[in-house]
């Protein structure tokens, strides 16, 4: 009889061990299932990261292209500042001597043509006895010099000043005799 008590606890024993087995049985069925699914995804993410990985590599190639490209238009930048710094220098150069000649023209002008304003000088008189004698010998029409454009001719040179050759700088000076300008 003990031998049925021992054969029965071997008996249940044995059910619950193999329902133990079947149980982790279908554990590892389960599993081997997730695993499979787990490989593919890391091999989706592998592939991922490799993309991962060549879109890097392209943005450094691109990047150091576009820094390139700055780089040199920076150069470009420094450049034409400097060149606009040189000629916004030369500018106010020459806007300091136009200044300059301004200044003593309108010096030269206000001196010698207050005292001349007034007085008549004698090439005055002989342009208007000249000019006289000339209307009266001279048909109507005719072309001959005014007294006073006569008179205004004998005075300082003028200078004019043009911004069209970049040869010598940005300003060149001409000089001419009034003569030239009121014939």
């Amino acid at each position: 009889m003990i031998s049925y008590l021992v054969d029965a606890a071997l008996l249940i024993a044995l059910a619950i061990t193999s329902l133990k087995t079947v149980s982790m049985y279908r554990e590892l069925r389960r599993l081997g299932a997730y695993h499979a699914d787990y490989q593919r995804i890391f091999d989706q993410t592998a592939l991922a990261l490799d993309g991962i990985e060549v879109s890097i590599q392209e943005l450094n190639v691109r990047g150091s292209q576009v820094l390139n490209a700055l780089g040199s238009r920076m150069d470009d930048a420094r450049d034409l500042i400097a060149e606009i710094d040189a000629l916004t220098r030369e500018a106010k150069r020459q806007q300091a001597i136009l200044r300059a000649e301004l200044k003593s023209l309108s010096a030269e002008t206000a001196l010698g043509r207050s005292a001349e304003r007034f007085q008549p000088n004698d090439a005055d008189k002989q342009a208007a006895a000249s000019t006289s004698e000339g209307a009266q010998r001279r048909p109507r029409g005719g072309t001959g010099a005014h007294p006073l454009t006569a008179a205004a001719v004998v005075g300082p040179e003028l200078k004019i000043h043009r911004i069209d050759d970049f040869s010598s700088g940005p300003f060149r000076s001409v000089t001419m005799n009034r003569k030239d300008d009121l014939l």
